[in-house]
């Protein structure tokens, strides 16, 4: 329920803390964010170890913010739904894009910011909508 009254449709970051609490809900939504980058740039569903090569992160890392998005979004077999809902997906095609030439970036230390990984979690959550 909505402060007014009537309901409204939870949030991916509410689903998330719901199922996974606060600190785990923002790597689940960091998780997605940054599959769905390495994705737009592989032109595939990236693997974990792909996504792990892509971003610089060790294995490790990379299972475990994979684990904490499947907590987050057990409902979810990827973050492909996520990705492709359509108030998601052209954000991050524009990251993308951004973030094609990514040793470079490394290199200038140019990373996603919170703001614009969080930004997509306070979209109503809805994974139909992408299927």
């Amino acid at each position: 329920m909505s402060v007014q009254g009537s309901s409204r449709q939870p949030t991916w970051i509410e689903v998330a803390i719901t199922n996974a609490g606060v600190m785990k809900a923002s790597t689940a939504i960091t998780w997605a964010w940054c599959w769905g980058i390495a994705r737009e740039v592989l032109k595939h569903d990236p693997t974990v170890e792909e996504v792990a090569e892509w971003w610089n992160m060790s294995n490790r890392t990379a299972y475990r913010s994979h684990a904490t998005f499947k907590k987050a979004f057990p409902m979810l077999d990827s973050p492909a739904l996520y990705v492709d809902n359509p108030a998601i997906f052209p954000i991050v095609k524009k990251a993308s894009k951004k973030m094609s030439d990514f040793e470079n970036n490394i290199k200038s230390r140019k990373r996603p910011t919170d703001v614009a990984v969080m930004r997509i979690g306070f979209l109503p959550f809805n994974p139909e909508v992408a299927a």
